[in-house]
């Protein structure tokens, strides 16, 4: 899908009405139950890594069909944002005049955070405290500056209290605070780019996310060299589901056309 087709200026806008989920799939045994609901219903078929949906509120009807992705269901951003729009209006939700705050978008794990943060190129973001209370009140400080216009969605969060967790980031793990980290390539191992103290102000906590995300920069990535590179360096990732073994079509060659 291309990737300009979700970041149309009108689309954004119409999401700001809904929980945007991204799934794990793979990752989660109870999520992916109810993505075989969601996704493969009474086909009998296998859960894939991918997927699009909009659930009711309460998460029981599906309001639209379930496909691959949006882009087999809308021809192009604008249907969708208008699409959205329609089903919004049949709902009304609580009206607030503040920015959402209390919560962060968090990934079950580190590994599975830092994972996620290299497959959409975004960078990562890891609270590291001395125990649960530090935990929460450092993610209560991320809630505060997160939900700002200009940090919405440029960020993978973690959490842990454990920093053995960050055993594969060089230099993480020594230091509790807000960690920012540049995934690899496979999502397996990170480079600490900067770790910002507990004690820091709302002020240049939003200043230090800010730098971040606009100085990184994404590692190109295509799927084919990706997975021949994957292959060769012997780099896997082990799942929390098994993932369905499927067969794959044989190549014809231009010796061997598929028959018309």
């Amino acid at each position: 899908m291309d990737r300009s087709f979700l970041s149309g200026d009108q689309l954004i806008k119409a999401t700001r009405d809904f929980v945007c989920i991204r799934t794990a799939t793979y990752e989660d045994k109870q999520e992916a139950t109810f993505l075989q609901w969601a996704f493969v219903g009474n086909t009998g078929g296998d859960l894939r890594n991918f997927g699009y949906c909009i659930l009711s509120p309460d998460g029981k009807t599906k309001l639209r069909r379930s496909t691959r992705g949006p882009n087999f269901l809308y021809t192009n951003s604008n249907a969708m944002a208008a699409d959205l729009r329609q089903i919004s209006a049949q709902y009304s939700g609580r009206t607030t005049t503040t920015t959402p705050t209390g919560s962060v978008p968090q990934m079950k794990s580190v590994r599975l955070g830092i994972n996620v943060a290299s497959c959409d190129g975004l960078p990562s973001v890891v609270v590291l405290g001395k125990d649960q209370t530090e935990v929460d009140s450092l993610n209560q400080k991320l809630s505060g500056v997160i939900w700002d216009e200009q940090l919405v969605g440029k960020f993978i969060y973690a959490s842990t209290t454990n920093p053995a967790d960050l055993k594969t980031v060089p230099g993480a793990g020594f230091q509790t605070g807000i960690l920012i980290i540049k995934p690899d390539a496979f999502g397996i191992k990170g480079q600490l780019i900067t770790i910002i103290s507990p004690e820091v102000s709302d002020e240049r906590l939003k200043q230090a996310l800010l730098n971040a995300a606009n100085t990184f920069t994404r590692i190109s990535k295509t799927h084919g060299l990706h997975v021949r590179n994957g292959r060769q360096t012997g780099t896997l990732w082990k799942t929390e589901v098994p993932v369905p073994t499927r067969e794959r079509a044989p190549v014809r060659s231009r010796q061997n056309p598929r028959p018309r």
